[in-house]
């Protein structure tokens, strides 16, 4: 029995030589291209330790951020956006017209995620709790404007708000105050 697997390891080393000499021996392959085709060079993103899709997703915020806005939500800027500020923003009703729409709420939820950024805007109107929740790069958002900061807030998120609104709603003094400076601005003008 010894002998038999002596013999056959042998045969296997001989029968494995014997393939890789010849292996060896035939040359590999090569193709090029016809002149007429251009192969493009091999496309190589700088990502410097991210991933592509983070890169993808940065780069196209920053090509949707036309008109600033993504200073409202970079903590790191002083008028960035905070839960319980008063803000109203001004959307187009369809791409293809100049009609517009605004609403005037306070800022109860943001949900930072880069290019899929939203926030959430509340108001009552007509004694009926209403919210809004806004895509921050949506090509249909014309403007965000911040008419008054919250005061008093320590949360991230005002959900309490829709049980217990309080006097955070009393908001038509402030719109009034907005459409007079508006109009003050444009008689200076």
């Amino acid at each position: 029995m010894f002998s038999f697997t002596r013999s056959m390891t042998r045969m296997t080393s001989l029968f494995q030589t014997r393939l890789a000499s010849t292996a060896a021996k035939v040359p590999k392959p090569t193709y090029t291209a016809p002149a007429s085709v251009l192969v493009p060079k091999q496309f190589k993103p700088q990502t410097k330790g991210q991933g592509l899709m983070e890169l993808i997703n940065k780069e196209e915020a920053q090509r949707m951020d036309t008109d600033g806005r993504s200073k409202l939500f970079n903590k790191r800027e002083p008028e960035c956006l905070r839960a319980g500020d008063v803000i109203l923003v001004e959307t187009l009703n369809a791409m293809s017209t100049e009609k517009t729409s605004t609403f005037v709420g306070v800022l109860i939820a943001m949900d930072r995620r880069g290019l899929h950024s939203n926030f959430t805007v509340r108001n009552i109107i007509l004694k009926v709790g209403v919210e809004m929740k806004y895509m921050l790069y949506s090509p249909l958002i014309k403007s965000i404007k911040v008419l008054k900061k919250g005061e008093g807030y320590r949360r991230a998120k005002l959900f309490y708000l829709r049980d217990n609104p309080g006097r955070a709603f009393r908001l038509e003094g402030l719109i009034k105050q907005g459409k007079a400076l508006n109009a003050k601005k444009t008689e200076k003008a």
